[in-house]
C-alpha cells in the first residue's frame, strides 16, 4: 500500500479592525490590508500568534496565557486576531500591529515563544517568516547544509562575474567609494604596522597582545564596524524590504560584500606573513594553514559585530559564530584525516598489486596535490556555507 503523502500545512490569520473583518494568508495579496494601511497612513503590518500552531490548550488556560503575554508586549496598538492552521481545528489567538520592524517582530515572537510570524506591506503578498533566522527549514541535515554550501559557492561565482559593478554596489550599500577606499587603507596600514611592531608589543603587553594582535581580530573588528554602520542605515529606512526587494537589493550589494571578504583575506594573509602572534600554524587545528584558519574565523565574526545591538547580543552572537567557526575548522581537519587514510590505503593496495616499487618522490608529490586539493575543496564548501548565511542575513533583516 502506497504511503499517503503528508499535506502541507497552511495558515490564515484573521483580525477585525475599524469594522472590517480581514483574512489574509501567506503568499497572497490582501486588498483589505492594503486599504487598512492606506487608511492608517502605515507602511507595514505584522501579525504574531500568541501560541505555537501545535498548542491545544483549554479555553480558560488560553485566555489566561493570552492576557499574560499581551501584558508583556511593547507599548504599541495591538489588535486581537486569530490564526487558523489547516491541521488544527482550534483557532490560535494572535495580535496585529502596524509599523513594527521585522527585526523587532522577530524579537517579540521569540520572547512570546512561537516559531513564526507574518509580515507585509502595501501591494505585496503576505510573508511568513521564521523566528530563528537560520533554522526556518527545521533541519540541519547534511542534505540541507550541502545545498546551502553549494548554493553559496554558486552565488560567489556569480558575484565574481559581476565584480565590475563594485562602484555601483558600494553606492547601493548607502556609502561612498571614498569611504570604502579609506577602510582598505586603514585596515592594511594598521595590519602592516602591527605586523612590524608585533615583537615589541608582545614583549610589553605579553598575553594581551597575543590575543589582540591575532590575525583575525583587526580585519574582523574594522570591517565589522564598517558593516554595522551600513546595517544601521538600512534600519533607518521607512520600512523593511519585501522578500523580492531584498533579493534584488542583494544582487546589487553582493560585490561590495565580496570585496570586504577579499580585504579580510588580504589582511589576514599580510599579518600571517609578518609572523603575527600567535604562530600562524596551530598544531591542534591539524594541517590547515594559519591563513585558512584565520580567514574562516574572520568571516564568521563579521555578522555578529555588524548586527550587535549591545554587549549582550554581541557576546551571544559572537559565541555562536565562534562555535560555528570551530566546527568548520574541525570539519576540515577530520576531512583531511579521512583523505589521508584513504590515500594510504590506496598506496598500500597498489604496492601489493604492482610488480614494481612506486618511487617515494612520486608518492610525496601526489600526496601533496591531493592534500592541497582536498583542503581547497573543503574550505570552499565552508566559505560557501558562510556566504549563504551572509546572504540570508542581509535579505532577511
Amino acid at each position: 500500500m502506497a504511503k499517503k503523502k503528508k499535506q502541507k500545512r497552511t495558515f490564515e490569520f484573521r483580525v477585525r479592525i475599524d469594522g472590517l473583518d480581514i483574512a489574509a494568508a501567506p503568499t497572497v495579496c490582501s486588498t483589505d490590508l492594503d486599504h487598512l494601511l492606506e487608511k492608517r497612513s502605515a507602511v507595514s503590518y505584522v501579525f504574531i500568534p500568541l501560541a505555537g500552531p501545535d498548542k491545544k490548550r483549554q479555553s480558560v488556560d488560553r485566555a489566561a496565557a493570552k492576557a499574560r503575554i499581551k501584558a508583556e508586549l511593547p507599548a504599541d496598538d495591538w489588535y486581537d486576531g486569530e490564526l487558523r492552521v489547516s491541521d488544527n481545528e482550534h483557532a490560535i489567538p494572535g495580535v496585529l500591529a502596524f509599523n513594527v520592524r521585522r527585526r523587532s517582530a522577530r524579537e517579540i515572537a521569540e520572547k512570546v515563544g512561537v516559531k513564526l510570524f507574518f509580515w507585509g506591506t502595501s501591494g505585496a503578498p503576505v510573508e511568513q517568516h521564521a523566528v530563528k533566522l537560520f533554522k526556518d527549514d527545521g533541519t540541519h541535515a547534511w542534505k540541507t547544509v550541502r545545498r546551502r554550501a553549494f548554493g553559496g559557492l554558486s552565488d560567489i561565482f556569480d558575484t565574481i562575474r559581476n565584480i565590475e559593478t563594485l562602484p555601483t554596489a558600494v553606492q547601493e550599500s548607502q556609502t561612498t567609494l571614498q569611504k570604502f577606499r579609506q577602510l582598505v587603507y586603514v585596515v592594511l596600514g594598521i595590519c602592516t604596522a602591527v605586523g612590524l611592531l608585533q615583537t615589541t608589543a608582545v614583549e610589553l603587553l605579553g598575553t594581551v597582545a597575543r590575543v589582540v594582535l591575532y590575525p583575525v581580530v583587526i580585519p574582523a573588528v574594522f570591517v565589522g564596524i564598517y558593516l554595522r554602520v551600513l546595517v544601521r542605515k538600512g534600519e533607518e529606512q521607512a520600512r523593511d524590504f519585501t522578500v523580492a526587494e531584498a533579493e534584488e537589493n542583494w544582487h546589487k550589494v553582493a560585490p561590495h560584500l565580496l570585496a570586504l571578504w577579499a580585504l579580510c583575506f588580504t589582511a589576514v594573509t599580510l599579518l600571517t606573513w609578518l609572523q603575527s602572534a600567535p604562530e600562524p600554524d596551530i598544531s591542534f587545528l591539524g594541517r590547515t594553514s594559519g591563513v585558512t584558519t584565520s580567514f574562516i574565523i574572520c568571516v564568521w565574526m563579521l555578522l555578529p559585530i555588524a548586527n550587535s545591538r549591545g554587549i549582550t547580543t554581541l557576546f551571544s552572537s559572537a559565541l555562536e559564530a565562534g562555535v560555528t567557526a570551530a566546527i568548520s575548522i574541525f570539519a576540515i581537519t577530520i576531512s583531511l584525516f579521512v583523505t589521508d587514510q584513504i590515500t594510504d590505503a590506496i598506496w598500500g593496495l597498489l604496492a601489493a598489486i604492482l610488480p614494481f616499487v612506486i618511487p617515494e618522490r612520486m608518492m610525496q608529490v601526489i600526496d601533496f596535490v591531493i592534500d592541497i586539493g582536498a583542503e581547497v575543496f573543503f574550505v570552499a564548501v565552508l566559505l560557501g556555507y558562510a556566504w549563504s548565511r551572509t546572504r540570508r542575513q542581509f535579505t532577511r533583516l
